[in-house]
C-alpha cells in the first residue's frame, strides 16, 4: 500500500550533492547534512536542513531553485538571523491554543518572509532562484485559495491570501472575510515592519485575540513546519521534573496503612485524572501524579535503588536522530569521548564510522588459473610491447632532444646572436641526469554483485595494467572491494579487501595468476576503499602515486544510497589534495546515458572514463594508459 507518493521519490544524487555543498558554504558548518522531507525547515542540533518534496513536481530548472531557494533560507536566513529558540518555544505553545495551527502558519510564514527579505539584501546571487520561488507560490496557493474558498475552510483560505499578499499578488476575498481583513490590517502591517524573530511573537498573539473574536475553525491543511524535537524534550523534562501546582483536588494521608501503599505500588494506571491525552514519550510516569499530600517543608524523599541509573540516563543524553531508543547505543555513547572534530572522531566519512574492516589474502593458484592467466597474457601481450616501445621511445626523446640554441630555458652566455641573427637563439637547458621512474599505482576493484557480466573483461583490463607496469618496473597493488550485505546493520558494515597483488610481490616473475581470483560479491563502499587506498598509498615512498578504481555506477551499501555519491566524491577530492591522482573507469552494460556521464563527472571531475561496453574496455584502457606512462617521462 502506498501512502505518499514522495515516499519512493528518487534523489538525484548530484543534486544532493550539490545542495550539500551549497548549505555548508552558506552555514558555515562542516558537518551540516541536507535531507528531504515533507516541509522545509532547520534542525541546527543535527546539524540538518530539510528541504521540501514540494518542488519535485515541477521541472528540472524549477526543481533546482526552489531547493536552493530553500536552502537559503535554512542555511543562510534561519541558521545566521533566527532566534530557533523562542521560534520553536512560541509554536509549540501555540500549537495548544485555539486556532493554534493558524497562529503557527502565520508565525513561521512571516519569519520566512522576513529571513527572505535579508538573503535577498545581502546575498544578491539569490534574487534569481527566490523569483522563481515566489511565481511557482503565485501560481500554487492562488489555486489552493480558490479551493479553500470553495470548501469554506476560512483559516486556510486567508492564510494563503497572506501568502499571496507578501508575493505581490492580490487574490479576491468573500464578503465574509472582509471583516476579518479589516482587523488584520494593521497586525499585517505589524509582521511586516518586524527586524527579529522576538517582535513577531507578541503580534501573532494579536491575531489570536482577533481570530478568537470571529470564532473560526482551525486550519486543516499543513504548508509549513519546524524543528519539534527542541520542544518535545522540553516537554519531558517538564513531565518529569513538575514544579506547577497540582491539577486535582484530591488529597492523600503520608501515614495511610503499609497494607493500602503497598497494594498500590505496583499500579501504573495507563490513564489518570490529569492526563489530558495519551503521551508517547520514553520513560512515562502516571503514577499518582501532583496528588496533594500533608507533607510539610521541603525535605528530601528517601533514596531508592533505581535513582543512580536513572541520574546517568539523564546526564548521558543526547540529541536523538529519531531512531528507536537503544541501549547499547546510549552505553556506547557513555563510554567514547565527544568529538572535537569530524577528522579526528570520523578519519574515514562519518557514515563509515561502522565499517568493520577486514582483509582476504590470495590463495595460492590453481593449474586451471595459470592456464586461463597465460591465455589472456598472450592475447594482451601485443598491447604490453606497443606500449612498453612508446613509453621507452619517449624517454628517449626527451634525452636525446637538444639542451641549447633554444626559444627560452636558461640565458646563454653568449649574446652576440641578439645583433646578428633576426630570430636568435639563446637559451639552454641543464643537462638532467637519467633517473627511475619514481611511481606507484593501486588497481581498486569493485567487486559488487553488478560486476557479475563485466568482470572477466575487468580481469583482462587489469592483466594489461598489470604486464605493462610489470615491464616497466613500476611497483603497483591491485585489490578488490566489497561489503557483506547479508551481515551489515546499524552497528557494524564489514567491509572486505582482497589483495591478489601486493607492492612487495608486484614486479615478481610468477605473479599474475591471482588477479584471476576476483569475484563479484555483495555491495560497494566506494568512499571508504578509496580513502583506505589512498592511505595505504601515501605510505609508499614514491614521488608520483596513482589510484584508479574500476566500477560500474553508483556506490550501493547499507544505510549509504542517499550519501554514497558525496561521500564517495569527498575520498576522491581528498586523495588529490593528497598529491594521489585519481582516475575513475566506468563500466557500463551498454548504452552510455547522460545520467551515466553526470554521475562519473560529479565523482571524478575529468579524471574518468566511461566505457559503453565491459568487452570494449582494453580498447578504452590502452590510450589512458599511455597518457599516464607520460606523465611519468
Amino acid at each position: 500500500m502506498k501512502f505518499l507518493s514522495f515516499a519512493e521519490t528518487h534523489i538525484d544524487s548530484f543534486l544532493h550533492m550539490q545542495l550539500i555543498d551549497l548549505a555548508r558554504t552558506l552555514s558555515k558548518e562542516p558537518l551540516m547534512d541536507v535531507e528531504f522531507s515533507y516541509h522545509s525547515y532547520l534542525d541546527k542540533e543535527t546539524p540538518t536542513i530539510h528541504v521540501s518534496h514540494f518542488w519535485n513536481l515541477y521541472p528540472k530548472d524549477v526543481q533546482f531553485h526552489g531547493l536552493k531557494s530553500d536552502i537559503y533560507l535554512r542555511s543562510y536566513g534561519n541558521y545566521h538571523f533566527t532566534d530557533l529558540e523562542r521560534l520553536q518555544s512560541a509554536a509549540s505553545k501555540l500549537s495548544k491554543r485555539m486556532n493554534g495551527k493558524f497562529l503557527i502558519h502565520v508565525l513561521l510564514f512571516a519569519e520566512d518572509h522576513r529571513i527572505e527579505k535579508l538573503c535577498l539584501k545581502q546575498r544578491p546571487g539569490t534574487v534569481h532562484s527566490f523569483d522563481i520561488r515566489k511565481q511557482i507560490y503565485q501560481t500554487h496557493y492562488h489555486r489552493q485559495f480558490k479551493k479553500h474558498v470553495e470548501r469554506k475552510k476560512w483559516l486556510d483560505a486567508f492564510f494563503c491570501f497572506m501568502v499571496l499578499l507578501a508575493n505581490q499578488r492580490f487574490a479576491h476575498l468573500p464578503d465574509f472575510l472582509k471583516p476579518f481583513y479589516l482587523q488584520m490590517k494593521k497586525p499585517l502591517f505589524l509582521l511586516e515592519q518586524a527586524d527579529k524573530t522576538e517582535q513577531l511573537i507578541p503580534i501573532v498573539e494579536q491575531i489570536e485575540e482577533i481570530v478568537k473574536k470571529h470564532g473560526f475553525q482551525d486550519m486543516d491543511s499543513s504548508y509549513l513546519s519546524y524543528d519539534k524535537s527542541s520542544a518535545s524534550i522540553s516537554e519531558t523534562f517538564d513531565e518529569l521534573t513538575r514544579n506547577n501546582e497540582a491539577e486535582t483536588n484530591q488529597s492523600i494521608e503520608l501515614n495511610e496503612k503499609k497494607e493500602e501503599s503497598e497494594e498500590t505500588k505496583e499500579r501504573l494506571p495507563g490513564w489518570h485524572e490529569e492526563t489530558s491525552s495519551p503521551r508517547e514519550s520514553f520513560l512515562q510516569y502516571d503514577i499518582d501524579r501532583g496528588t496533594s499530600t500533608d507533607l510539610h517543608g521541603e525535605a528530601a524523599r528517601k533514596a531508592e535503588t533505581g535513582d543512580q541509573v536513572f541520574g546517568t540516563v539523564q546526564t548521558g543524553s543526547q540529541k536523538s536522530r529519531r531512531n528507536e531508543y537503544s541501549i547499547e547505543q546510549h552505553l556506547s555513547n557513555l563510554d567514547q569521548p565527544q568529538p572535537s572534530g569530524e577528522d579526528s572522531c570520523f578519519p574515514y566519512g562519518e557514515i563509515n564510522r561502522s565499517v568493520e574492516e577486514k582483509w582476504v589474502k590470495p590463495r595460492s593458484s590453481t593449474e586451471l588459473e595459470h592456464e586461463l592467466y597465460d591465455e589472456i597474457k598472450s592475447h594482451v601481450q601485443p598491447f604490453v610491447n606497443q606500449l612498453k616501445q612508446s613509453f621507452l621511445k619517449t624517454i628517449e626523446h626527451k634525452n636525446n632532444a637538444p639542451r641549447g640554441d633554444l626559444h627560452f630555458g636558461r640565458l646563454s652566455k653568449k649574446l652576440t646572436r641578439v645583433i646578428t641573427e633576426k630570430n636568435p637563439r639563446i637559451f639552454y637547458k641543464k643537462q638532467e641526469k637519467s633517473r627511475e621512474l619514481d611511481a606507484v599505482f593501486t588497481l581498486l576493484v569493485d567487486c559488487s554483485a553488478s560486476m557479475f557480466d563485466k568482470m572477466e573483461e575487468t580481469k583482462k583490463a587489469i592483466i594489461l595494467f598489470h604486464e605493462t607496469l610489470k615491464h616497466l618496473r613500476i611497483p603497483h597493488g591491485i585489490t578488490g572491494f566489497w561489503e557483506d550485505a547479508a551481515s551489515a546493520t546499524e552497528n557494524r558494515q564489514p567491509n572486505y579487501f582482497h589483495e591478489v597483488i601486493s607492492f612487495r610481490h608486484s614486479l615478481l616473475p610468477q605473479t599474475g595468476p591471482q588477479i584471476l581470483q576476483l569475484e563479484p560479491e555483495e555491495d560497494n563502499r566506494d568512499g571508504y576503499a578509496i580513502r583506505r587506498m589512498a592511505e595505504e598509498l601515501m605510505k609508499r615512498p614514491e614521488k608520483q602515486k596513482f589510484l584508479i578504481v574500476f566500477s560500474d555506477g553508483e556506490p550501493a551499501a547499507f544505510n549509504y544510497e542517499d550519501h554514497g555519491v558525496l561521500d564517495t566524491y569527498e575520498a576522491v577530492s581528498n586523495a588529490k589534495k593528497q598529491g594521489i591522482e585519481t582516475l575513475g573507469m566506468f563500466i557500463s552494460g551498454g548504452e552510455i546515458t547522460e545520467k551515466d556521464r553526470e554521475l562519473m563527472k560529479s565523482i571524478y571531475g575529468h579524471h574518468q572514463m566511461v566505457v559503453p561496453n565491459a568487452s570494449e574496455l582494453v580498447d578504452y584502457l590502452i590510450p589512458v594508459l599511455r597518457r599516464l606512462l607520460y606523465k611519468l617521462t
